[in-house]
């Protein structure tokens, strides 16, 4: 039998929340006083009100006022900057790692601009400007291809690697950056070459910009909606462009200085690689403090292999710790933790089935899924393909590759390994109910995944019966 539990609203009013709550009309019309909460999404007290009956509203205060004029009107200003800069309800309203990211995003911007500064003069007089000898129509056809190149690089990366993007947010992110680094160093050298040298320099650099803004503005669309935790999506980014802006008007003024005091190219080359390292440092800072909770190749290659060595769950802090930014390949190890076998999700069913003259392919169906393991022959690794049914869930993608990943956890380097031993053992460690639980529990996102790299392939299968028979 449940236990009463009762709500003290006020010295004389006690509301039993098994029943329904008086509303506020019908305790002011019993004459009482009456504290109103106001709560956010995530049931943090923002204000608390007082109503008496003859409709007079007092605020309540829980922290002492701040005392005397210039007290005030710093707390003032403090509240003004952050409404600014900062979503509404912050920190509650985006995720813990939200600030980390932001600060060094920031940072990594002001450093750009002030690069992008040293560059676009380079840029100016690559293009011929303060030349007499330079021509108009020669600056607008190189511009011309310049556009040209940065549509053309656009709509080839978007296509090649659009899909790619959301599941590796953290990797692309960073890659951005490289992309755009690189273009500026590019610009600052176009106009010491010849004239076609200089042409392919600004062309090819302007492709590299072209591939940071789709690298980055995908990626930081996924980062967003990791951060946002109210329904908030729009209003983080507006705050986040606003946080841009403001850093970017700072980088300009530092920057117009930088430019009029350092003229000699040499210097320029040191200046300009001292800031690269330090955007470049302060963007890598960024996405290694992000700790997302949906699981992806790399986290969840992490997530279970620690599982198999000892039994315990990591938390998506623990996972982010040891997460490789860059540098990360699908390839898992064997109990002598040897790399023994790539896992991927196949594009098609032919690339899944198809094996060579000498390579045999054992299919092994899961929940949900179908596995097609290809056996490692001594120093090849082997090869696990999967492929989702039709109407899996998240859960069942996340089960297909630690499933792979236990396959490949029994096998040997060798010698063949009879699969068929392995994987129709009495007891999986993906059917443990506890691991999910302590999953969920840990703070993973089982309600979605990012595990496919490509367009989404389900599986639905029947029997072909021979009419002759």
């Amino acid at each position: 039998m449940d236990a009463t539990r009762e709500v003290k609203i006020s010295p004389d009013v006690v509301v039993d929340t098994h029943q329904k709550p008086e509303g506020i009309a019908e305790l002011i019309k019993k004459g009482h006083d009456v504290n109103v909460a106001e709560l956010d999404k995530s049931g943090n007290v923002q204000r608390r009100w007082l109503h008496r009956p003859h409709d007079a509203v007092i605020v309540l205060q829980s922290k002492d006022k701040p005392k005397g004029f210039f007290s005030s009107s710093f707390d003032n200003w403090k509240n003004i900057l952050c409404d600014a800069f900062l979503p509404v309800g912050y920190p509650h309203s985006v995720s813990k790692d939200y600030l980390a990211y932001q600060t060094f995003d920031s940072l990594q911007a002001f450093f750009s601009t002030i690069t992008s500064l040293l560059a676009n003069r380079a840029l100016l007089q690559g293009l011929g400007v303060g030349d007499a000898d330079s021509s108009a129509t020669l600056a607008l056809l190189i511009t011309i291809l310049k556009d040209a190149m940065s549509r053309v690089a656009t709509i080839i990366f978007a296509h090649r690697f659009g899909l790619r993007i959301e599941p590796d947010a953290k990797k692309y992110r960073f890659l951005a950056d490289i992309f755009n680094d690189a273009a500026f160093f590019l610009e600052l050298y176009s106009p010491y070459f010849g004239l076609y040298g200089k042409v392919s320099a600004l062309a090819i650099g302007e492709a590299l910009r072209a591939l940071c803004g789709v690298a980055g503005g995908a990626s930081k669309a996924a980062l967003s909606v990791h951060f946002a935790k109210h329904d908030n999506l729009a209003e983080l980014n507006t705050k986040e462009a606003s946080q841009e802006t403001a850093v970017g008007l700072f980088g300009l003024l530092v920057g117009s200085l930088v430019v009029k005091i350092v003229q000699d190219h040499r210097s320029v080359v040191y200046l300009m690689s001292a800031l690269v390292f330090a955007h470049l440092w302060m963007n890598y800072l960024g996405v290694s403090s992000v700790c997302m909770r949906t699981l992806n190749r790399q986290r969840a290659t992490i997530l279970f292999q620690w599982y198999l060595m000892t039994g315990k769950v990591l938390t998506p802090e623990q996972v982010a710790l040891r997460e490789s930014i860059i540098f990360w390949s699908p390839v898992v190890k064997n109990k002598q933790l040897q790399p023994i076998a790539t896992v991927e999700f196949a594009a098609n069913y032919k690339q899944a089935a198809s094996h060579g003259n000498t390579d045999t392919v054992d299919v092994m169906d899961g929940p949900m899924h179908t596995s097609f393991i290809t056996s490692p022959r001594g120093y090849r690794l082997g090869k696990i393909r999967m492929l989702l049914w039709a109407g899996c869930e998240p859960r069942h993608a996340i089960a297909a590759w630690f499933q792979a990943m236990e396959d490949a956890w029994g096998m040997e380097r060798d010698r063949v390994h009879d699969h068929k031993s392995a994987v129709t053992s009495e007891h999986r460690h993906t059917e443990d109910e506890q691991l999910w639980t302590s999953m969920a529990l840990h703070g993973w996102n089982l309600q979605t995944q990012a595990f496919e790299i490509a367009a989404p392939i389900r599986l639905r299968v029947e029997s072909v019966v021979d009419k002759d028979e």
